[in-house]
């Protein structure tokens, strides 16, 4: 087994190539889409997202333990076979139901006719998707990240491919067309990736097989089944509440903001993808030598985390313009601050939840903590959107929402697991992070370069003062990325 860090800036830079791809795609889709089609897009892509949560039903996640904990062939395609039925069993009636109801939802609701066929070809696609996840699942449980990290890259390429023409072509319905043909496309690579190395040794679970593993599968699958809908809908419910009475003009501000602020789940999701296998293992084999990996592996992520945030939020300005090439979407730049820390405290919930929460099995602090997330969000919203601007509003009642909820995480861990790892270091790096972000909407960029460099400074020397990083551990890390992007990207293969 390759060093925890190690494997972990692999997944990273394998998904910052597929960043960087999606933003080349976004780049050019709204170049094309008016503000206006852009919040349709948005607005079909927050209901279809809100519907198609609930094929979930966590298990991805629970799957991934299982097969981590297993070495057979032939038990890990049970499980495979075991997860997709349960999986199908939910998503043939939410896709029925999506399919059937977009005329209702569309004109009913939100009385926008042109969202009828995005939201049908939205519900197409969760059919092909639902197995995608499963999938992956194998792949990450038998340990097989090389193959992963590699397909994360090369299909984000196809993605770029589909979507671009496709939009150009047919404009909005475009984006949908693209949706599916991506979807189709990269469940069956994944097929093939997942399957390859053992299929003559597929086998078909019996009915007490299907017993036996629904059991071991939802007692945890159905609280990240729980937590899932929440995040969706915690994620989705500035574009639904905001559409019930703004425009899509409107919607089409906040939205991107939100898509700017939410790629800095890159870095969490690159994480969890080797972290949740990994630490299971680790949890359930030697609690003290879990604990010791997960705080020093949190620090130095952390510490990754706030910086990559600070500068996405302090380069914003430029960076729409570049991305939009006018100010098109200038009216979403104050938005930008609050929901980029809204995903910096998301962030950091969603590295204890794979880490810690689910090799632990304490799903109730899990939905406890999910739940007062969305709560605090919506009941915020409600309460303050009268006195403020209704988008501002909405950013920081996002923003309140999860840091409330990693708040109850930290807690609840304390509490049901005698497991501290946030300290005050943690709390001065974050406030430093807060305060030097709040001259991002300067216009001068030879004052902001000035600023950025000695702000930088001054947080890699609080970095080091808080021992969470050293200066060789940042040279190191970021050389062994540069020499994995060299020896693995340069000529990619999904076979690899």
């Amino acid at each position: 087994m390759k060093p925890l860090v190690r494997l972990q800036a692999f997944s990273f830079a394998s998904r910052l190539i597929a960043m960087l791809l999606g933003m080349v795609q976004t780049f050019v889709v709204v170049r094309v889409l008016s503000v206006s089609d852009w919040g349709v897009v948005q607005l079909a892509v927050s209901i279809g997202g809100a519907f198609g949560i609930y094929q979930h039903l966590g298990l991805a996640s629970g799957s991934t333990r299982e097969i981590s904990a297993t070495k057979d062939p032939k038990e890990i395609s049970k499980i495979f076979f075991t997860t997709v039925f349960i999986r199908y069993m939910v998503t043939i009636p939410v896709f029925l139901f999506l399919f059937f109801s977009a005329e209702k939802i569309a004109i009913g609701q939100y009385n926008n006719s042109a969202l009828i066929l995005p939201i049908k070809l939205y519900a197409l696609g969760l059919v092909v998707e639902a197995v995608q996840s499963i999938l992956n699942a194998v792949v990450s449980g038998t340990h097989r990240f090389k193959q992963l990290f590699i397909y994360q890259a090369v299909i984000a390429l196809v993605s770029v491919c589909l979507y671009i023409p496709l939009v150009f072509i047919f404009k909005i319905n475009g984006y949908f067309y693209a949706l599916f043909l991506f979807e189709f496309i990269s469940s069956v690579v994944m097929g093939i990736i997942a399957f390859k190395p053992f299929w003559r040794e597929i086998c078909l679970p019996s009915f007490a097989d299907l017993k036996r593993l629904l059991k071991s599968l939802l007692s945890i699958s159905l609280a990240i089944y729980g937590v899932k809908i929440i995040y969706t809908w915690w994620e989705k419910s500035g574009p639904l509440l905001l559409g019930l009475n703004l425009s899509a003009e409107m919607v089409a501000f906040f939205s991107f903001a939100l898509l700017y602020a939410k790629k800095l789940m890159l870095i969490s999701d690159a994480v969890t993808t080797v972290n949740l296998p990994v630490l299971s293992e680790k949890y359930a084999t030697d609690l003290d030598d879990f604990k010791a990996l997960f705080v020093n592996n949190f620090n130095k992520l952390y510490v990754f985390i706030l910086g990559s945030g600070f500068f996405a939020i302090f380069w914003a300005r430029e960076i729409f313009y570049v991305l939009v090439g006018n100010d098109k979407y200038h009216p979403s730049l104050p938005l930008v601050l609050p929901l980029m820390f809204a995903f910096i405290f998301y962030s950091f919930m969603n590295i204890i939840e794979s880490s810690v929460i689910i090799p632990a099995k304490k799903v109730f602090s899990m939905l406890l903590s999910f739940g007062l997330m969305l709560g605090v969000t919506v009941g915020l919203f409600f309460l303050t959107r009268s006195h403020m601007d209704v988008l501002v509003s909405m950013a920081y009642a996002v923003a309140m929402g999860s840091f409330m909820g990693l708040i109850a995480m930290l807690v609840l861990s304390k509490i049901t697991l005698d497991f501290a790892f946030f300290e005050g270091k943690h709390l001065i790096l974050l406030i430093q992070i807060m305060a030097m972000s709040l001259p991002f909407m300067l216009e001068n960029l030879w004052i902001k370069a000035v600023l950025f460099v000695v702000f930088g400074a001054l947080y890699l020397k609080a970095v080091f003062l808080s021992g969470f990083m050293s200066r060789e551990q940042i040279v190191n890390l970021l050389t062994r990325i540069k020499v994995f992007v060299l020896q693995n990207f340069r000529k990619p293969s999904i076979s690899a």
